[in-house]
Formats: C-alpha cells, sequence, structure tokens
C-alpha cells in the first residue's frame, strides 16, 4: 500500500508539471525549465524565440542570461527559492522570476517583457521633473514678484504721501488732483498684484492657511472701514447688520477677510445708486451665514454661469466700463471653499445681486 501510494504521488507530480508545461506553452512571454547546472530542458514557444534571437550555440541559461551567473541555481532548487530581477537582453528589458521545484528538482524561469512599461516610467520621471522643475520657476517667479514690485511700489506710495503732506499748504487743486490719482492708481495696482499672487499660490498649492478662531463680525466690519470714503463718495448707503450674538467660527483669518472684502468692492463697483447691505445671521440649521446685497446694476442668467471663472467679467475689453481683472469673486470662491463655505448668487439684470457665504 505504502508503494502504491508513493507512486500514486509521483504519477500526480508529473501531472501537475506537465499542466504547468501546458500552461506555460501557451503564455506569450518566455518560460524556461532548468537543471540545476543551468541547462535548459525545456521551454515554450515565447522562449524558443528569444533563444534563437540572442544565442547562437548551447542552451544554457548563462548564455542566454548573463545576469544568472549572479544565482546559485543548484542551491535555488534544493531550497525551492524565489528570485526575482531585471535584466537587458538584445536591446529591451525583461523581469524574470526565478522558482526552485525541489520535489522534481528543476527550477522555472518565467519571464516578462517590460520595455514598453520602462519606457513609460521613463517618461513619467521625466515629466515629474519638469512638473518640479515648473514649480520651482513659479514659486521663484513670486517670491521675485512680490519683492521687485510690491516693495517698490510701497514705497513710491509712502514717499508720495509725504511729500503731499510737505507741501500742504501751497497745494493747488491740479496737485490735488495728481495725488489723489497717484494714491488711487498705486492702491489699484497693489491689490491687482495681492490678487494675482494670491491666484498663483491658491493654483500652485503655495497658499500657507491657518485656522483659528475668528469672530465674523469683527471681519466685516474691518473690510467696511475701506470702503466707507468710497461709499461716501458715490453716495450710497452702507450698513451693516448683525443679529446674532455667537459670531465665532474656525477659520482662515486673511482668507475669510478677502472673501468679504471681494464680495462688498464688487457690490459698491456695480452699485451707483441705493445701498449695499450686509447680513450675519443664522439658518434653521443654526449655521452661520452672511449677506451682501446691493441696489446694483446686477447680472444676466448666462453670466451668472461663469461668475467665478478667472478674469471673466460681464463685460469684457478696454472700453468696459468697469475697471478690474476679474480675480475678485474667483478668489473668494476659492477662499470660501478653504473655509469650508459656499458663496450662493441671486442676481438679475438692473435688480440688483446678492451674494450669500454659507458657512458649514
Amino acid at each position: 500500500m505504502r508503494e502504491h501510494f508513493a507512486a500514486e504521488k509521483i504519477d500526480i507530480k508529473l501531472r501537475q508539471a506537465q499542466l504547468m508545461a501546458a500552461f506555460a506553452e501557451s503564455d506569450p512571454d518566455p518560460v524556461f525549465r532548468f537543471d540545476e547546472t543551468g541547462k535548459i530542458t525545456m521551454t515554450n514557444e515565447a522562449g524558443t524565440d528569444l533563444i534563437h534571437s540572442i544565442v547562437k550555440k548551447g542552451r544554457n541559461l548563462n548564455l542566454l542570461i548573463p545576469d544568472i551567473a549572479k544565482f546559485n541555481l543548484d542551491e535555488c532548487i534544493r531550497e525551492g527559492e524565489k528570485i526575482d530581477f531585471v535584466t537587458n537582453l538584445d536591446g529591451r528589458s525583461y523581469k524574470f522570476t526565478i522558482t526552485g521545484l525541489p520535489e522534481l528538482n528543476i527550477g522555472q524561469i518565467y519571464g516578462s517583457d517590460i520595455t514598453d512599461l520602462k519606457a513609460a516610467e521613463e517618461k513619467l520621471k521625466l515629466a515629474l521633473k519638469k512638473a518640479e522643475d515648473s514649480e520651482k520657476i513659479k514659486s521663484y517667479f513670486l517670491a521675485q514678484m512680490s519683492h521687485e514690485i510690491r516693495s517698490p511700489l510701497t514705497a513710491l506710495l509712502g514717499f508720495s504721501a509725504i511729500i503731499k503732506d510737505g507741501i500742504n499748504n501751497n497745494n493747488s487743486s491740479d496737485l490735488d488732483f495728481a495725488f489723489s490719482a497717484v494714491e488711487k492708481s498705486g492702491n489699484r495696482l497693489t491689490r491687482t498684484i495681492d490678487q494675482l499672487l494670491n491666484m498663483a499660490n491658491l493654483q500652485t498649492g503655495g497658499y500657507e492657511y491657518k485656522f483659528e478662531k475668528v469672530d465674523l463680525s469683527f471681519i466685516i466690519e474691518e473690510s467696511l472701514e475701506e470702503f466707507k470714503t468710497t461709499a461716501e463718495d458715490k453716495m450710497l448707503k452702507l450698513t451693516f447688520e448683525c443679529k446674532v450674538n455667537d459670531k465665532i467660527i474656525f477659520g482662515d483669518r486673511y482668507a475669510l477677510a478677502q472673501i468679504f472684502y471681494n464680495l462688498i468692492d464688487n457690490a459698491i463697483k456695480y452699485t451707483e445708486k441705493g445701498e449695499v447691505k450686509i447680513i450675519l445671521d443664522k439658518n434653521k440649521n443654526d449655521k452661520l451665514f452672511v449677506t451682501v446685497s446691493d441696489t446694483g446694476i446686477g447680472m444676466s442668467e448666462e453670466f451668472a454661469k461663469n461668475l467665478f471663472v478667472p478674469f471673466t467679467q460681464e463685460v469684457m475689453g478696454y472700453n468696459r466700463p468697469f475697471e478690474g481683472n476679474g480675480l475678485g469673486l474667483a478668489l473668494s470662491k476659492k477662499f470660501a471653499e478653504l473655509n469650508q463655505a459656499d458663496i450662493i448668487v441671486e442676481s438679475s439684470k438692473n435688480n440688483g445681486s446678492i451674494f450669500t457665504v454659507k458657512f458649514n
């Protein structure tokens, strides 16, 4: 019975080996069977093609795949080891897996042509390096722009104010107009540079945000202070109504300030008469929201679909009636998302607009 069982076991192993060989024959990649000396005893069609293309004489793995010499094939078979390695053959890249089968005293090696994969990997590495270089250039450019443009502009505006104070007693109407134009143009240019830098930092992931407890009413009141004179010059009523006691959220202070600065700026810019009203309140879900409403020109439904696209205005071109670069609302949208907030717009032509910032 023991002899019969042993014979049956050997027969099963042989049949398994035959099945493995039959499977390997249909494999499109090369498969080799070898003995402890490295002599190839069996191969599939793909393996035969590889042998014929590389080796002119002999059927030893060392001749076919020189890197095989690094490994002890006899030990690999005896210990049932599995070895993976990559090598180049006849100008192409292959990944091979050697597997020892001690019960049959043979080894098998499975090959896979990875030339195209290696080429794609190299292209990916090159593309990644170019992207990294591009990011370095962008960071350098942003740093240089901040220093080379913003710094001298700040100095010019500062010295302009000093000169104005120095000759204040002898100012003529022409000088008053000139100083006012310098200040207005300088502030406009400073604002444009700030917006460009903010957009670039947000798009490249370079914006460094800091979340902390922020009083929303304080942020809004700070923004309103900057627009009081502009609203008075246009004879607009500018009001703020806070309807809640709990006005604290967890967010990025600078980003929140930019949201309301841009929304109030737009409301005043596009309103020639009437009022701009800001309300801070809570909805039925006890979530804070802020509305910025105006009695301005409003916008068409068609334009509202592209409202938050950078550099977009309803009237484009050099002859447009309103100044600006079309970045304010795009920035507000991105800064709102950063603070887990949504901006909802209600508007129609000649009926004003209502922008609602909902905090989640």
